[in-house]
């Protein structure tokens, strides 16, 4: 995973999976790297937009306050930031 600039001049989080884009394997394979990446329970997670897309939006469930500091912080730690 990466932080990548957008065509707008903002960012988003880049990243690549290997599994192929069929019966929602990648999608699943996306939800999974951001889980594990994260330290977070691969059931607090679901794409909201764009599943059929290279581009999606991932919802994280639970605490607003403790997940902007969680995920904030890993970002922080990725390449491009």
């Amino acid at each position: 995973m990466a932080v990548a600039a957008t065509a707008g001049g903002g960012r988003m989080l880049k990243a690549t999976v290997t599994a192929p884009a069929e019966a929602g394997r990648a999608n699943e394979a996306l939800l999974q790297l951001l889980a594990r990446a994260w330290h977070l329970p691969r059931r607090d997670f679901s794409i909201i937009a764009g599943s059929a897309s290279r581009n999606k939006t991932v919802r994280i469930a639970g605490d607003p306050q403790h997940l902007v500091e969680k995920v904030i912080s890993e970002i922080a730690r990725l390449p491009g930031v």
